[in-house]
């Protein structure tokens, strides 16, 4: 399936998205991971063309990531985390979509939770995978991924690469050639003082900003499909167990022999899961 792309105004932004599945009746809102060089497409390039068979797909670059930039970035998680919440409603808006779901992955995952607490009404059905949001204590990947540019280099960003799966042949070709290709887009003064300003310092202090309390995850009524790699290096899997439990319409999924990509190592097993559950065939 063909994957379309294109720009459109969000309030003070331009942001970029991939879509398929136009015309379809439920519409998915898909929202990326963090790291260097992270974008929609490196996130859901799998997900889009299988889902958008069934469901109207959107998958926007977030601000800051990718082809939709922030000119003028504030500086830390806390801020940053209102800009995505309030760019992901006026994508809604210039969509014209009331009600959509949720798929969000990892740092995105923690924005879906904060969208969700803030506009219950305009979401139904959620999908996260190895999401933030929950407290931990900053785990060495999460603080060598979101504090890359303390030291860059193209060994480190293969480094990163590989530990985002248990194991890496899936990603087909060599590891260090799809660093080396994105090394130099991360590299970019642009990119890289976006991505330096939302999580500057102590990576424990943006972990921390994404957290809900439990009473307020209990507010949350919509159906929760949580997903999480047993082997994640970036999150430990205590945070989806977290979430289960304050979750009150929640159910968790594990991947075994699996790392923070389950929609690349698991694309398929992953894939059909996500459509069981919209289309409510894994309901009790």
């Amino acid at each position: 399936m063909e994957i379309n792309q294109r720009t459109i105004s969000t309030g003070g932004f331009e942001t970029f998205f991939h879509e398929t599945g136009a015309g379809n009746e439920q519409t998915l809102l898909l929202l990326h991971g963090s790291g260097p060089g992270a974008n929609a497409i490196s996130n859901w390039q799998f997900a889009l063309p299988f889902l958008g068979e069934n469901y109207h797909c959107l998958a926007p670059d977030i601000a800051g990531f990718g082809e939709s930039p922030c000119n003028n970035p504030p500086q830390g998680a806390e801020q940053w985390i209102e800009v995505w919440v309030q760019q992901m409603v006026d994508f809604l808006d210039a969509m014209g979509l009331e009600k959509v779901n949720l798929v969000g992955n990892s740092m995105g995952g923690g924005v879906s939770l904060h969208l969700v607490d803030r506009y219950p009404d305009r979401f139904e059905r959620v999908v996260l995978m190895g999401a933030v949001g929950a407290p931990f204590t900053a785990t060495e990947g999460l603080k060598r991924g979101w504090g890359y540019y303390n030291n860059p280099s193209k060994e480190e960003l293969a480094y990163l690469v590989r530990k985002f799966l248990h194991n890496p042949d899936v990603l087909g070709g060599d590891v260090d050639a799809i660093a080396e290709a994105r090394f130099k887009f991360v590299m970019q003064d642009s990119v890289k003082e976006q991505f330096v300003a939302m999580f500057p310092g102590d990576t424990q202090t943006h972990v921390d900003a994404f957290v809900l309390p439990p009473e307020r995850l209990a507010q949350m009524q919509q159906p929760f499909l949580l997903t999480h790699g047993r082997e994640d290096f970036f999150i430990p899997l205590t945070n989806s167990y977290h979430m289960e439990e304050h979750l009150p319409n929640a159910q968790l999924h594990v991947f075994s022999k699996c790392g923070h990509w389950i929609q690349i190592e698991q694309r398929n097993s992953f894939n059909n899961l996500v459509k069981f559950f919209f289309d409510g065939d894994l309901d009790q």
